[in-house]
Formats: C-alpha cells, sequence, structure tokens
C-alpha cells in the first residue's frame, strides 16, 4: 500500500533577527546597520511515511518541532529542503474551531467549513448528523458557538476536522 503522506529528508529553517527595534524611529536610524540573524533549524532531515488508515501520534518536548511538522504536512508551511507529498487532503487539528463564526449556530458553523473545505451540500448533508452526533454537544448545536464551553467548541472543530 503506497503512503498518503510522504516525508522525504525534510528540514524547515526559521530566521531569528536580534536586536529588533522599539520604535519606527530607531528602525529609520539603524537601518543602514546589519541586524544579527540567527538560523534556527525546527526540523533536520525528517523522514515519514504515513499509510491510509494508520494513526500517528507525535510526542516531543516543547520546541521539538512537532507543530512545524504538522504544518508542513498540513501545507501551511513550506520546507527548506526536501519534499513534502501528500494524497488527498490534510485537515490539520492545530487550532480547531479557528475558522467559526460566533454569531453562528454550531450546526451553520458545520457547513460554512464544510463549504471552506470544498465539500458539496450534498456531502454536508450526508456527513452532518455524524459530526453532530459525534461533538456530543446535544441542543447547544443551534445556539450561537460563542456561548459554548471551550471543551463543546473544541469538540464541534475536532468533529468537524475528522469527518
Amino acid at each position: 500500500m503506497s503512503p498518503i503522506i510522504s516525508v522525504n529528508q525534510v528540514s524547515k529553517q526559521y530566521k531569528i533577527y536580534r536586536d529588533r527595534p522599539n520604535s519606527l524611529k530607531e528602525a529609520l536610524v539603524r537601518r543602514s546597520r546589519s541586524r544579527k540573524v540567527d538560523d534556527f533549524w525546527a526540523l533536520t532531515d525528517v523522514n515519514l511515511e504515513i499509510k491510509k488508515g494508520a494513526f500517528y501520534g507525535f510526542v516531543g518536548h516543547n520546541g521539538s518541532g512537532k507543530t512545524t511538522l504538522l504544518k508542513l504536512m498540513a501545507g501551511i508551511h513550506q520546507p527548506t529542503r526536501g519534499e513534502v507529498r501528500v494524497d488527498g487532503r490534510v485537515s490539520a487539528l492545530l487550532e480547531l474551531g479557528s475558522g467559526f463564526h460566533p454569531e453562528l449556530s454550531g450546526r451553520e458553523n458545520i457547513y460554512l467549513n464544510g463549504a471552506i473545505l470544498g465539500m458539496s451540500r450534498r456531502e454536508m448533508d450526508a456527513a452532518v448528523d455524524g459530526i453532530i452526533d459525534f461533538s456530543d454537544i446535544g441542543d447547544f448545536i443551534d445556539a450561537p458557538v460563542k456561548i459554548l464551553s471551550s471543551g463543546m467548541y473544541v469538540r464541534l472543530g475536532f468533529s468537524v476536522a475528522v469527518h
């Protein structure tokens, strides 16, 4: 079985700018002087294959590159070196419910997020009951999401993302 996600020799570098100016005036005065820039490698030569139906968990200390790797696989960032191939669509669970409109109900937000993900009305109609059941927020599904507890909000976001 071929992998649905393939990460080959992936490295990701960020630039860390030191001695940042505290004001616009300071930035303009120091513009001609070179600023100190450090390179930070969040990932170096990572290889990974994920097959359809597999479940993975990334465990590590803060700053070890877990979120960076997820963002690369979701296409949010591009690798500095190497290649990430994805067969299909990756839904990142990095910020669950971040696309929700606070004034809309949970049900309305389900449809809105489906449209954003490119799903048709027919696909959403087929998925909505499963999403609602999985979210386990009961009658709150028809209330504005701004009144949901943080746990309900995250469960709804997770349910939308995995369906």
